[in-house]
């Protein structure tokens, strides 16, 4: 008798399992559609965008004078150095917004060609470096900093020495652009081979005053 009524109950319950087995199932795809499908009128959006990016462009191009340090980052400096160039500011076509501040994260390339002197001694030189750019929401503000590379057809400077012609930038800087076509900015850079010519090479630090039409 026990095993009669075991029987039954197992076999009501299987039965019961089926049923909403079945009913779950039918029930299932329209359910997941409701449950996954988009609201109308409502967006999801990521705080960070990569959909910022943004074509190639000239930012600004302008004079930059630029004066020597006390001492390359703490050694003695031998001569004191002075700069004359030019330089351009190019966005790089990868950039990210943060949404909700609306500050932006850009890629950028520095180029700049002059002349740098001291001692009585003068030489040409020419700066590419790459750089990352954080700006404010209107354009006002931006912070860049970058390591590149820097090329000179003097590098013998009085009794001070680069060691060699080609030499290692790092540089960081901040802009303001105040009015519609201008900029203006501060910028410290460092030239050095990164002991590669040997001990006895000198870099030199510069104190960079940048002015620029912006575009």
């Amino acid at each position: 008798m026990n095993v009669t009524r075991h029987s039954l109950a197992c076999s009501l319950l299987v039965s019961q399992l089926i049923t909403i087995l079945a009913f779950s199932s039918s029930w299932a795809d329209p359910m997941a559609f409701i449950g996954a499908g988009p609201r109308t009128g409502a967006t999801i959006e990521a705080p960070f965008a990569d959909e910022y990016a943004k074509p190639m462009a000239l930012l600004w191009v302008g004079p930059r004078y630029g004066l020597g340090g006390n001492s390359p980052l703490g050694e003695e400096q031998k001569e004191n150095f002075q700069m004359y160039d030019v330089a351009a500011h190019l966005r790089l076509p990868w950039g990210w917004r943060h949404r909700p501040s609306g500050w932006t994260l850009e890629t950028r390339m520095i180029a700049s060609a002059g002349q740098l002197v001291a001692a009585g001694t003068s030489g040409l030189m020419v700066t590419v470096v790459p750089a990352v750019a954080v700006s404010s929401p209107n354009g006002l503000l931006s912070v860049d900093a970058g390591p590149g590379l820097g090329f000179f057809t003097n590098h013998k400077f009085g009794v001070q020495n680069f060691g060699g012609p080609a030499q290692i930038i790092a540089t960081a800087g901040i802009g303001l652009d105040p009015f519609p076509m201008f900029h203006a900015g501060y910028r410290f850079q460092h030239f050095s081979d990164a002991g590669v010519y040997g001990p006895t090479s000198l870099g030199v630090d510069m104190h960079i005053i940048e002015l620029g039409y912006r575009f």
